[in-house]
């Protein structure tokens, strides 16, 4: 039989904690009731700030609440990731999530976060691929072209890259392992002089973004010999992919919603469902576009399970990050 003390301290804990569950579950019906952060590891006017900004703005309209862009730069998204994963997860706290930050995740021990344990996903906004472009002189018409070119010569072509164990870096190296070929990389301290060294034929093919080099690629001064996608890009399709090349590859990459890990799921499928209002948005959709992403939405959990397949994808390159 229960003595009267112990009913009396049972008593007491159900008078503090009763209240508790429906508070919250109406903080959850009345949410968003104050503005939400959204966070993001790189510089005002980059495409993935743009494009933040751009759902932002979306957002305020179907929410009904400010969605504030809050940008810290540094680190390859190091930052930003730290900072997210001390926040409560209630869902006034958003990471505006790169794909780079999972390679990060999946291939440097000291990164300070985890992907796959630290963060709630809600939906991706964008996916889109990379390019291998050359000079307009270059001697490679094809990427069949250089690929034989690098198989006859081992270690004598090069590769540019804007720094090194980032997503570029990494996809070129799943190339040369998928096709067997040595291509020794050059790393910049950015895209400036990679597109200069490009175009001037310094180095033999570049590993960057469309958008990076449209300028020149529009004035006939480069040209883009693949692209990494699995399936020819809806927005380039006269460009050939790897994968014709070299059966199997693909890399791509990603921007989206996550937060801190704990987020309620009804809030992540409240804030998902948003996120598709926004980006169905014809003048959304052509904004993206100019910018050579896709618009793409998808649940949290396939969310989720895009950031673990990704991972497991990089996880074994980790040999060619240097610290």
């Amino acid at each position: 039989m229960m003595n009267k003390s112990r009913r009396r301290l049972i008593g007491s804990l159900a008078a503090v904690t009763a209240p508790a569950l429906p508070n919250w579950a109406a903080a959850q019906a009345s949410y968003p009731s104050k503005p939400i952060r959204l966070v993001h590891g790189y510089g005002v006017g980059t495409n993935s700030d743009v494009i933040g900004r751009l759902v932002a703005a979306g957002l305020r309209d179907v929410l009904g609440q400010p969605v504030v862009m809050d940008t810290m730069p540094g680190a390859a998204e190091r930052i930003a990731a730290r900072h997210v994963i001390g926040r409560p997860a209630d869902g006034y706290t958003l990471y505006f999530m790169t794909g780079g930050a999972n390679v990060i995740s999946a291939t440097d021990p000291q990164a300070g976060f985890d992907t796959l344990k630290d963060f709630s996903y809600i939906s991706t906004v964008t996916q889109f691929p990379f390019a291998l472009i050359v000079s307009a002189a270059s001697p490679f018409r094809t990427l069949g072209d250089l690929l034989d070119a690098a198989k006859k010569n081992p270690g004598k072509l090069n590769y540019g890259i804007p720094g090194l164990g980032n997503t570029l870096h990494l996809s070129m190296e799943y190339l040369k392992a998928r096709a067997g070929v040595e291509i020794e990389a050059i790393a910049y301290q950015g895209a400036s002089q990679q597109i200069a060294d490009t175009v001037t034929g310094r180095v033999d093919v570049a590993v960057s973004t469309l958008s990076t080099f449209n300028s020149t690629l529009q004035a006939g001064q480069a040209r883009a010999l693949a692209l990494t996608s699995a399936q020819r890009w809806p927005l380039n399709r006269e460009i050939q992919i790897v994968a014709e090349f070299v059966p199997g590859y693909e890399a791509m990459s990603w921007l989206g919603f996550a937060a801190p890990a704990g987020l309620p799921a009804e809030l992540a499928d409240r804030l998902a469902e948003a996120i598709r209002s926004v980006m169905a948005r014809d003048d959304v959709r052509r904004q993206v576009h100019t910018l050579q992403a896709e618009t793409r939405t998808t649940t949290p959990a396939a969310f989720r399970s895009l950031v673990e397949a990704d991972f497991n994808k990089w996880k074994p390159l980790a040999r060619f990050v240097k610290s």
